[in-house]
């Protein structure tokens, strides 16, 4: 990860869970492990795509309670897979497959919506995500936005089933610019063009710990 990124999601990161930790005497810590499906998709190169094959992922969440239907949430998946290079002006389909993982780590808000049992909720993060070759020829950091909804249904007051879906999107800055110009008057802009590779999904569920605060 570039120093920008890497400056921008630490300074995030303190900022939220310091919001979380100045609330922590008022409210819950849900603690959740899962297991699931990931639809890798496809990265567009510069001489051809890289094709990912789904796979299962997995991983865990840390969410500390704002209020009642409100969290601060931390979030590592992992998701393990292979993948072919198919280059834009070969006839040969497929190359040789490369295995490697995926790993994202987002902080985000999570808000439900209280209807007793059964809680409904949507999720927004940013974070990033880990690309490694299991060959070790080299890791890949990109800043990514995850959204995603889901719900949870509680057993008892501590424990719960929690099942969800997620978009994630890795972002990859192509350049910045920056210009003026003369007309009735003297005007400046910027811009930071992006694009998104790969556009990935994941379908998950597993159990939650709600440890309430004393």
């Amino acid at each position: 990860m570039n120093s920008k990124n890497s400056r921008l999601f630490l300074a995030m990161s303190l900022f939220i869970t310091g919001i979380g930790i100045q609330d922590l005497y008022a409210q819950a810590i849900e603690i959740n492990g899962f297991y699931g499906w990931q639809l890798n998709g496809k990265a567009k190169l510069y001489d051809g795509d890289f094709i990912m094959q789904n796979a299962p992922n997995y991983g865990g969440k840390l969410a500390i309670g704002l209020s009642t239907t409100t969290f601060v949430e931390m979030s590592y998946m992992r998701s393990d897979s292979e993948g072919y290079f198919k280059s834009y002006y070969s006839s040969v389909e497929f190359g040789e497959p490369i295995q490697y993982s995926s790993n994202y780590i987002t902080v985000g808000v999570l808000q439900e919506v209280n209807l007793g049992k059964i809680r409904p909720f949507g999720t927004f993060g940013m974070g990033t995500v880990i690309w490694a070759p299991k060959d070790y020829s080299g890791t890949k950091w990109q800043f990514q936005f995850t959204l995603g909804a889901g719900f949870k249904i509680w057993l008892t007051d501590n424990i719960g089933l929690r099942a969800q879906g997620s978009m994630m999107m890795p972002l990859v800055v192509n350049g910045l610019g920056f210009g003026c110009g003369i007309g009735s008057g003297v005007s400046c802009g910027g811009a930071v063009y992006t694009r998104i590779t790969p556009f990935q999904g994941e379908f998950s569920g597993g159990i939650i710990l709600r440890i309430p605060n004393i």
